[in-house]
């Protein structure tokens, strides 16, 4: 957006780093007052610029160490129904539309092969699903929540 300002900018920089940040500590890194942070966060909020602020787990840990992407092929009549369907699957953690071989990719994240294949059982029974191509994921080497807000134009 390039309605952001250099203070929102610091702001979302130091958010990203860490969304903990209370409104003194945020002041201190950005040399913004208290009061101008504060009013800038909840303008962020307000605009949907922020849209919520989350915590991002270990999966491993929490037992959800099985990823898969998955094409999803549909025809053209039913690709919004479908990605809709997707989208409220559980363990589907992302829906992409694309402009790729497939129409959607879709990210899965469970806790055994077991899992994953009744998840893709469930997906092929989708109405408008014509065909599945399945990547599982078995190394992570960068997986970012983030953006470099410096790189904008």
């Amino acid at each position: 957006m390039s309605d952001l300002d250099e203070g929102d900018v610091k702001i979302l920089t130091q958010l990203q780093r860490d969304g903990r940040m209370n409104y003194a500590e945020l002041s201190q890194e950005v040399g913004i007052p208290d009061s101008t942070v504060h009013s800038k966060v909840a303008r962020l909020r307000e605009r949907g610029v922020i849209r919520d602020f989350v915590v991002i787990l270990d999966y491993e840990k929490v037992g959800f160490g099985i990823a898969a992407l998955i094409g999803v092929e549909t025809g053209a009549q039913l690709y919004t129904s479908v990605a809709g369907e997707l989208s409220r699957l559980d363990e589907v953690v992302e829906v992409y539309g694309t402009t790729a071989e497939f129409d959607l990719m879709v990210k899965v994240r469970t806790v055994s092969l077991r899992r994953l294949s009744e998840i893709l059982n469930t997906i092929r029974s989708i109405k408008g699903v014509d065909d599945l191509f399945v990547m599982t994921i078995l190394e992570t080497f960068k997986e970012e929540h983030g953006v470099p807000l410096d790189k904008r134009p």
